[in-house]
């Protein structure tokens, strides 16, 4: 007699060996091996930037446009094409597919700044050391990740860049999703350069804003004009954050750190917060069944760059009622593998 749980065992298996053993046929066909050095050359070289979707554009024009040897550009848009990222041929051209789009610079859902990022590329080369002793792989210094950034402006507005992409690919839709109806003003911990704050004033005209980061971050949001609506503040969230806001955003942040870390920045955020208020969580939660989900390689992603982790919602709960607060509710983000847990 087979039983649920074999069923379930069985179609879990099953769809464990069919990834393990195409990841295995990719290695041997060295696609996994060069697939993110094409993309990362071909997003440098702005291949995608100079194309369309409805017509067929020559190999030489294509060079031309970005100075490419047009030889060396047809070889790479010949196997990009295979993966789905254009399509045509080296005799009559190549165009732009949807999925090439994410490309694009100025896709919503651009990949751009994550496939150009040598610091993940670095730090996973030396990752082994990670699994051996727990300890981030990241070369930055006495600063680590973030610390880096404070004294390399490169690396800062690199690192701003792929923030803006990743709040727009994957949780912007938190802007709609959440009522804001009773927030009067929004404080973003350690908001970047203010996006996803600019998107939620958007839809709640009515509340005021405070965008609070790093003073590296900060002064390069002061070099941009601001955000609309906003008053940015730089500061250390370890430290103390602004007071008087009823509403506060961590948004992508606690699973930079440490659970002793995170709930310090929790302290910082519950002495601030107003009376009545609310803090509002926005991460993934990792599934407590095993399941498949994008958080478990997000994870490993945490433990090389910071030392951080991706937690479930056991894990959150712990590390917010260390701070003082306790879950309301827990949003699940339309289209997106983030959730928003509300906390008071």
């Amino acid at each position: 007699m087979t039983t649920n749980t074999d069923t379930t065992d069985t179609a879990c298996v099953e769809t464990t060996d069919r990834i393990v053993r195409d990841y295995l046929t990719l290695v041997d066909d060295s696609m996994v091996a060069v697939l993110p050095h094409a993309l990362r050359i071909a997003v440098e070289l702005g291949v995608a930037d100079v194309m369309d979707f409805s017509t067929a554009q020559p190999v030489a024009i294509t060079a031309d446009l970005i100075d490419a040897d047009p030889d060396a550009l047809s070889r790479l848009l010949s196997a990009l094409a295979t993966a789905g990222f254009f399509a045509g041929d080296p005799g009559t051209g190549f165009r732009l597919t949807a999925l090439g789009a994410r490309l694009r610079r100025d896709d919503p859902r651009s990949l751009s700044a994550s496939l150009v990022n040598a610091e993940s590329q670095l730090a996973w080369l030396r990752a082994t050391d990670t699994f051996r002793t727990g300890a981030a792989s990241f070369d930055g210094g006495d600063g680590g990740f973030f610390g880096v950034k404070n004294t390399r402006r490169g690396a800062n507005v690199a690192f701003l860049r792929r923030m803006r992409e990743r709040t727009g690919r994957l949780y912007r839709q938190a802007a709609e999703a959440v009522d804001w109806s009773r927030s009067e003003t929004i404080l973003d911990i350690g908001g970047a350069d203010g996006f996803l704050l600019g998107e939620i004033l958007s839809v709640a005209p009515h509340a005021g804003g405070i965008l609070f980061d790093r003073p590296s971050v900060i002064d390069e949001v002061n070099l941009r004009g601001g955000v609309p609506g906003c008053r940015a503040v730089p500061g250390d969230f370890f430290a103390a954050v602004p007071t008087g806001a009823d509403t506060h955003l961590l948004c992508s942040v606690l699973h930079d750190w440490t659970d002793e870390q995170a709930v310090d920045i929790l302290r910082s955020s519950r002495r601030a917060l107003a009376a009545g208020g609310r803090l509002l969580v926005i991460e993934m939660l990792v599934p407590e069944d095993g399941t498949q989900h994008v958080s478990h390689w997000s994870d490993l992603g945490m433990m090389v760059l910071t030392g951080g982790r991706e937690r479930d919602r056991a894990g959150f709960t712990r590390i917010l009622e260390a701070a003082g607060y306790r879950t309301h509710q827990v949003l699940a983000i339309p289209e997106s593998p983030f959730s928003v847990i509300e906390a008071r």
